[in-house]
């Protein structure tokens, strides 16, 4: 019966080995800036978007000419003649030296290489926009435990109160019974004793939940060490804008909208790319070859090959053109196919981010009320508890009766504090989904229009 009256409930996560040592203590901006420096998930997001950066930077340098060159060095024997017969000589080697170098520059591609770096520009700001996503997501993440951490200071002057008041009662309730007036039965001692037994395995479970959370923070920070948070209570916060000017405000700052509304716009332009795979390539180029050795007599006839003392080049404007249909095809229906797909996550983030915005500021709403209603139950219970211990105190109270309104009362004291931590977490919940880093970074300490 007290456990269901009395449980407390604690939050925390990633629990691991807890190593005696020194705790930092954190304030909420100092851990922001850890957080975007060292968090794991965010170092990923960076990873990412350098993935898009250098699909970009492939298909910039498409448009740059192509350079290739080769250069070697052989043996060779000696060779003397002409055209018309040749003397070798085996007993005398030297070196023969060959140089090629090829240029070539694409003219015009028929839009395939603009498409390309056009698609590869909004690619990279898909991942400019799904890095700021998952800062987002870290950074709500972040505010939960941090808020977890200051609901679990909360609880603990609950606890330490209800402690000192049971043990107050239960020494009071002992020389009462020892006296044998009747005024405390065994039964009131054994309720009084067994109400500060549970209260006993509360402060234990604090304890642990407490090294828990510590160990957790330092986790999700990118560090082995624990933290513990500088704030002791919630942050005051501020009534929500209007609904209507927070879809607004998605619309323009959401980072997911962002990024398949900048999806669209890459797929687009890799299905042309891909329509005009079928299309010719018009190139400059120009080649230059070398050949030298001391080992062959040069010819110098223009009619006499000469493959190992000359040097020739040329420019040439052409065309290259890769008839491959069945390759094709696939290429452009998977383009297709991805186009299609994306169209359908913009469509449905068009409609699902007003809703989830909508839905976080019903639920912030609620919290509100619900914090309100706890505020007004805490005052209630106050009154009773105070008048079952004063007649307790003077000896004719009951303590079945003292343990319902000191129940009430520090339940009431629970329920206050959580309430007022769901608030707190339905106002970052609100800001994640709209999208706004501001409103989702700022420890927010404004003053309430009060109910």
């Amino acid at each position: 019966m007290f456990r269901s009256i009395f449980s407390l409930v604690f939050f925390f996560l990633f629990v691991s080995g807890v190593n005696a040592q020194q705790i930092e203590q954190l304030k909420f901006e100092d851990g922001l800036q850890r957080l975007l420096k060292n968090n794991a998930k965010i170092l990923q997001g960076n990873a990412q978007l350098l993935s898009f950066q250098a699909l970009y930077d492939q298909a910039d340098n498409a448009s740059l000419p192509k350079i290739s060159m080769l250069a070697f060095v052989a043996p060779m024997f000696q060779l003397q003649g002409n055209a018309l017969q040749d003397q070798r000589d085996y007993s005398k080697w030297g070196p023969l030296f060959r140089g090629e170098i090829d240029v070539t520059l694409p003219l015009f591609s028929f839009g395939r290489l603009s498409n390309a770096k056009t698609a590869a520009t909004f690619g990279v700001e898909v991942g400019k926009n799904l890095k700021e996503s998952s800062i987002n997501e870290q950074i709500f993440e972040y505010k939960k435990m941090y808020l977890s951490s200051i609901l679990l200071k909360r609880l603990k002057t609950v606890l330490d109160e209800a402690e000192e008041k049971i043990t107050d009662i239960v020494q009071r309730a002992e020389l009462a019974y020892a006296e044998g007036v009747g005024e405390v039965q065994r039964k009131d001692l054994t309720r009084l004793k067994l109400f500060a037994f549970e209260l006993e395995k509360f402060q234990t479970e604090w304890e642990i939940n407490r090294k828990s959370a510590r160990r957790a923070l330092g986790h999700f920070l990118g560090s082995p060490d624990d933290f513990d948070v500088t704030d002791a209570d919630f942050p005051v916060i501020d009534e929500a804008p209007a609904l209507e000017a927070l879809i607004r405000l998605g619309f323009e700052k959401n980072p997911n909208l962002k990024a398949v509304s900048s999806g669209v716009q890459a797929r687009t332009h890799q299905l042309k790319m891909e329509e005009g795979a079928m299309l010719p390539v018009i190139f400059i180029a120009t080649r230059v070859e070398g050949t030298y050795t001391n080992m062959a007599e040069r010819q110098t006839s223009v009619f006499a090959f000469d493959p190992f003392n000359t040097v020739y080049g040329g420019v040439v404007l052409g065309s290259r053109w890769q008839l491959d249909w069945s390759e094709t095809a696939g290429k452009t229906g998977a383009a297709k196919s991805e186009l299609e797909a994306i169209l359908a996550q913009k469509k449905e983030a068009e409609t699902g981010i007003p809703l989830k915005i909508a839905l976080a500021y019903w639920e912030l709403k609620k919290q509100r009320i619900f914090w309100n209603i706890s505020q007004k139950k805490y005052k209630e219970s106050t009154g009773w508890a105070v008048s079952e211990l004063s007649s307790y105190g003077a000896g004719v109270g009951d303590s079945k009766d003292l343990l319902e309104a000191y129940g009430a009362f520090l339940l009431a004291r629970k329920d206050m504090a959580e309430a007022e931590f769901n608030y707190c977490i339905a106002w970052a919940k609100l800001a994640y989904e709209v999208g706004e880093a501001n409103m989702l970074r700022s420890w927010v300490e404004r003053e309430i229009d009060e109910d």
